[in-house]
């Protein structure tokens, strides 16, 4: 049930939208619309600020308040901001397609912005959007160093919706893949498939990247096996270059896997928090005669549209990019068009893709070859 100031304002908007008040005319005042609906005044002048604040009416102490003449409709335009570089290749891709593509679908222009993993670009882009006459923004936040600007908009009533990430500091609608799930999934797979020794490629910076981890030490944790810190590798950052948006010289990737692998003799599965770390650790696999998965199982996150053409094809865990696109529009639409009530987050079903890059060491150990 919406709170009764919604109830109020639902009232007055439906007024002018008829026709029954033009811009100009007094609508009820104070006391009118306390008896229409049963209510304090405190209900009724926070109803009246919130038009008054998106322009929909304007107050005149002592005479009451009046109905605003209609201001040029914004432009129908979404913003997307995304953390990647404009000639990227991954998840990004796939996000971006799909946002455009269903924004086209409802009326909208999508316009793409790049924030290349810099928190000061991102400043930038979200400043200028600011002074913009945009409908809205879908945000791919890079971290809460803009918390600041990102909470200032929403104060002041811009639709947005949160891509990937929520942010702890704000209320905000987002849209992101069920992360703990689809890795508690596919680190079980790896376990039934009789891996013990399993170490995480990934990081800790992001709460999709914590989710990820909590559904890799979840599935460890409930089949009995500890979660042993020499094979949790947090090293994402020295992995990667984000000014560059690319991964850094590959013998720091080479250097990595020998270490881990020197210091975990029975290690016999890596699951990486995405599928660039685990095509570059299965590539630096290859440099060291390690072969994949006979020596070594690999997995994966995202299911890019590449990875089923390698010659060992990748096993990980396909996001539904498209599912997550909808429904970002979809989202923000909803506030444009001042049907949502509330913030909103939505959680998307993933799903466990078996290839070739994981060996069953259980058949291996029952096979009369071996």
């Amino acid at each position: 049930m919406a709170p009764v100031y919604r109830e109020v304002m639902g009232f007055i908007q439906d007024g002018i939208k008829s026709g029954r008040w033009k811009p100009g005319n007094q609508i009820p005042s104070e006391s009118q619309l306390m008896q229409e609906f049963s209510t304090s005044r405190i209900t009724v002048t926070r109803a009246l600020q919130e038009l008054e604040s998106r322009g929909i009416i304007y107050r005149i102490k002592g005479k009451g308040s009046f109905v605003a003449e209609l201001k040029q409709k914004k432009h129908s335009i979404i913003s997307l901001i995304i953390p990647h570089k404009a000639n990227f290749l991954y998840g990004g891709e796939q996000y971006t397609r799909s946002i455009c593509n269903f924004s086209q679908e409802k009326g909208y222009f999508c316009s793409v912005h790049f924030s290349e993993q810099s928190s000061r670009k991102e400043r930038g882009i979200l400043e200028h959007l600011k002074e913009q006459n945009i409908a809205g923004i879908i945000l791919y936040p890079i971290n809460s160093n803009n918390v600041d600007i990102i909470s200032s908009m929403l104060i002041n009533h811009l639709p947005m919706v949160l891509l990937d990430r929520q942010l702890d500091e704000i209320e905000c609608s987002s849209v992101e893949s069920d992360n703990l799930h689809g890795t508690y999934e596919i680190v079980q797979y790896l376990i039934e498939m009789g891996h013990r020794s399993i170490a995480y490629i990934g990081a800790n910076d992001s709460h999709s990247a914590r989710e990820r981890y909590r559904g890799y030490c979840h599935a460890l944790f409930n089949n009995g096996i500890p979660v042993t810190q020499g094979l949790v590798i947090d090293l994402y950052n020295e992995l990667f270059d984000h000014e560059k948006q690319e991964i850094l010289d590959p013998s720091e990737t080479d250097r990595i896997l020998l270490n881990l692998l020197e210091a975990n003799e029975k290690l016999s599965a890596i699951f990486c928090i995405n599928d660039q770390i685990a095509l570059h650790m299965m590539a630096a696999a290859d440099r060291q005669g390690i072969r994949i998965p006979e020596d070594l199982s690999i997995a994966g996150f995202d299911n890019l549209p590449f990875i089923q053409t390698l010659s060992k094809p990748l096993t990980t865990v396909e996001q539904d990019f498209n599912a997550i696109g909808k429904h970002c529009v979809n989202l923000l639409i909803n506030q444009i068009e001042e049907k949502a009530q509330r913030p909103e987050n939505i959680i998307v079903k993933t799903q466990l893709i078996v290839r070739s890059s994981v060996v069953n060491l259980q058949s291996k150990l029952t096979s009369p070859n071996q």
